[in-house]
């Protein structure tokens, strides 16, 4: 049985086999409106679902194959959109990423029923939906239009919509009486693509435009036939910000009547007919659009809600009927897992078999057995039941796609080990207390996590994102017996916080400092939080004058007296003004202090300088990337004359003068430098598929432990015997050797 929420998850056991994206980094203009599209925000701090960004926004990735170097910790998962079994190779199945619902994705596949997963080659885009024909030919709906397989998912072919560049594919059909019909329900692109629904009839080969004579284009999100009839073709749809439809079709797709009335004008996300009657679900959190799930056994002339007051969400994202008993519904839902009826919908068991944790995109049936159940979930994975649904395990041991935000060691046991995870709408903290073979799954509430920090008490902390209609947003605290506290700041009902910096001082355990913005109702301002009281109370000490800047990062001088203070700031405004901020009075007023540095910068972090405690590093990003200094606890800056291309972090060495490391997008993703900053050469041997940077730390102790937060894990490595060398130099770039004592 694999391990379950809360349970260990063994990281070691699975050779994890990698390929480049299809495409490479295409630009950080690209990057940037990916970032924005995953800012939109409601006034709870909730995500839309699915804003597909025009092309895959991955940075390139290291090619050398080494195994030295940094070593993946894990844990594993990712954002699985669809997980669907074989109806021919009974272990195989097909798992679709599609991180945050948006590109950048890939796809996986089982041999053992699920147990461990490899990745498959050369596809490289993100998987919405997975089709088997009753032959075993697979069909995949991918943001970058419709791919097949004749052997169970090892190779796949593109087969060409004929629509343009604009061809994210959300949805496939196999019409039942004809295996050589396929339907694909397209994304409209934010309007750019009005052919949203295309019907092959020569099993992808050709395409016709069948879409219905919608008003303004609208994504396709579901598509069934009435098994008795499949020329009764139900397409649904849905937009990522708003706006449902429903629409029947009695002639194969010729022509189309809306059956909207009577149903929530919300996003449609999922449909399905039992060949008596058919039912609908959507809705999304985001802007609270509900919408539940409805059927009607009159073509959709009237409609009758199956959900009731019990349902903790009315965000319905797919639905799943028995194929052996027509009474028998699952409904995946967003936020709180999934539901089931044994009786067509008068009664309900909720959040089945311990799912109420998940965020799942897809429910399946394996088609040859209906004791296995297949969750396709928001971070975790895949989700899996061998009971017919009585109790489901994470089962994504191999699936290395996991976002962690954030990762921290704790300075009294190196081995023990947090870190910090978001998906759109969801996430949570993971722990290992074995150097990141074993991680369990903590009991804080299942947002979006910024950070995780230990305290020097060893007691760890960590800042929800919200949504706060899950909880609170702000920062909390694992107490001694491992429950969790919020400590604050709660500005209000809604998600009005948006936090990610803290910092500790070394002198005084009451004394914490956050940083970040305020959000939505209560302006768009950069804040920093200051507690003397260890978090049990909060005064917000400093509030931008200017919307649209954030605090990142945070720092005290270490003489002894908590006096002095550094912090740097972002701001996205369209006359920006990104910099610096300092305190003189123990973090109580700040003012900005950004002598010598980019007004449109980026910055993203600082970090000390070892031998110099007045002496800190800025590591800013694009447009104005490089890294910066301080000589006198952030009156002035300079640059030490390294620009890299979008710096994300930076982290001197503890106890070695000039060594310090940076992050950015790469590649290389980490590089390492002996002189303070001057010149860096590449440190990212190992990081072979790493994704995205988050974080890099040191963990604290006797050891040289590095730590690396990415979009695909987390990695260590160990620095203590990296030395920089002048002996080896080639072309004037001058090397790296390891020296073995």
């Amino acid at each position: 049985m694999s391990p379950g929420v809360g349970e260990s998850v063994d990281s070691r056991s699975i050779d994890v086999e990698v390929t480049m994206p299809r495409n490479l980094f295409i630009g950080v203009c690209c990057l940037f409106a990916t970032a924005a599209a995953a800012d939109v925000m409601d006034e709870s701090g909730l995500r839309p679902m699915l804003v597909p960004s025009q092309e895959v926004c991955s940075a390139p990735r290291s090619e050398d194959g080494a195994s030295s170097g940094w070593s993946s910790r894990g844990p594993f998962g990712g954002d699985v959109h669809d997980a669907s079994a074989s109806p021919t190779a009974t272990d195989t199945v097909l798992a679709g990423i599609a991180p945050e619902g948006s590109s950048g994705g890939t796809l996986f596949r089982s041999t053992d029923g699920g147990d461990s997963w490899i990745e498959v080659p050369g596809l490289g885009v993100s998987v919405y939906d997975i089709e088997f024909s009753p032959s075993g030919v697979a069909f995949a709906a991918t943001d970058d239009g419709v791919f097949t397989s004749p052997d169970d998912g090892a190779a796949w072919t593109p087969l060409p919509l004929g629509i343009g560049d604009n061809d994210t594919t959300y949805e496939l059909a196999l019409d039942p009486g004809n295996p050589n019909n396929l339907w694909a329900g397209v994304s409209d692109h934010l309007g750019a693509q009005n052919q949203n629904v295309l019907l092959s009839t020569d099993e992808g080969a050709s395409w016709d435009n069948v879409t219905p004579p919608l008003t303004s284009p609208i994504s396709c999100r579901g598509i069934a036939m009435n098994p008795s009839n499949s020329l009764e073709v139900w397409a649904v749809f849905g937009g990522a910000f708003g706006g449902g439809q429903v629409w029947r079709s009695t002639d194969g797709g010729a022509s189309w009547g809306n059956r909207s009335a009577g149903l929530p004008n919300n996003p449609m996300n999922a449909v399905a007919h039992d060949g008596s009657r058919v039912l609908v679900g959507g809705g999304q959190l985001f802007g609270s659009q509900a919408v539940g799930l409805y059927s009607s056994t009159d073509g959709g002339a009237s409609w009758n809600p199956l959900h009731n007051g019990s349902w903790p969400t009315l965000a319905v994202t797919d639905l799943e009927i028995n194929p052996g008993n027509n009474l028998d519904v699952l409904v995946a839902t967003e936020g709180a897992g999934v539901h089931r009826t044994t009786d067509g919908g008068s009664t309900w068991s909720l959040s089945i078999g311990g799912t109420g944790a998940f965020t799942v995109a897809s429910i399946r049936f394996a088609p040859t057995d209906t004791m296995k159940v297949f969750l396709g979930a928001s971070s975790f994975g895949v989700v899996r039941s061998l009971d017919g649904g009585a109790t489901f395990d994470i089962s994504s041991a191999g699936i290395s796609l996991f976002d962690v935000w954030s990762i921290a060691a704790n300075p009294n046991n190196q081995l023990e080990l947090a870190v910090a995870f978001q998906g759109l709408n969801n996430g949570g903290v993971y722990t290992s207390t074995d150097g990141g073979q074993l991680w369990e799954l903590e009991g804080c509430p299942g947002t979006r996590y910024n950070l995780v920090r230990f305290a020097d008490d060893g007691r760890l902390y960590a800042i929800s994102d919200g949504p706060s209609t899950i909880a609170p947003e702000a920062l909390y605290r694992r107490e001694l017996d491992g429950n969790w506290t919020y400590l604050g700041p709660d500005q209000g009902s809604n998600f009005e916080s948006e936090l990610g910096a803290l910092r500790f001082s070394s002198n005084n355990p009451a004394l914490l400092l956050m940083g970040g913005n305020d959000f939505g109702v209560a302006g768009f301002e950069a804040t920093v939080w200051r507690s003397t009281d260890t978090g049990s109370s909060w005064v917000k000490v400093y509030e931008g004058a200017e919307a649209y800047e954030s605090v990142t990062d945070l720092e005290i001088v270490e003489d002894g007296t908590d006096m002095a203070m550094v912090a740097s700031f972002q701001d996205t405004a369209s006359t920006p003004d990104s910099g610096a901020l300092r305190s003189t009075d123990g973090g109580i007023t700040w003012v900005k202090s950004s002598v010598g540095l980019p007004t449109n910068g980026n910055p993203y972090a600082l970090s000390p300088v070892y031998g110099d405690i007045n002496a800190f590093y800025l590591a800013s990003g694009w447009p104005s990337s490089g890294l910066y200094r301080t000589p006198d606890a952030g009156q002035t800056w300079m640059s030490t004359g390294f620009a890299g291309s979008d710096l994300r972090d930076v982290v001197a060495h503890p106890t070695r003068s000039g060594v310090v490391y940076v992050t950015q997008i790469g590649p290389p993703e980490t590089l390492r430098s002996p002189d303070g900053g001057l010149e860096f050469a590449p440190f990212d041997d190992g990081l072979i598929d790493a994704g995205s940077s988050r974080e890099l730390v040191f963990s604290p102790g006797g050891q040289d432990l590095l730590l690396l937060a990415t979009s695909r894990g987390s990695f260590l490595r160990e620095v203590e015997h990296a030395l920089f060398t002048d002996d080896f130099e080639t072309g004037g770039t001058t090397a790296w050797a390891t020296v073995v004592p």
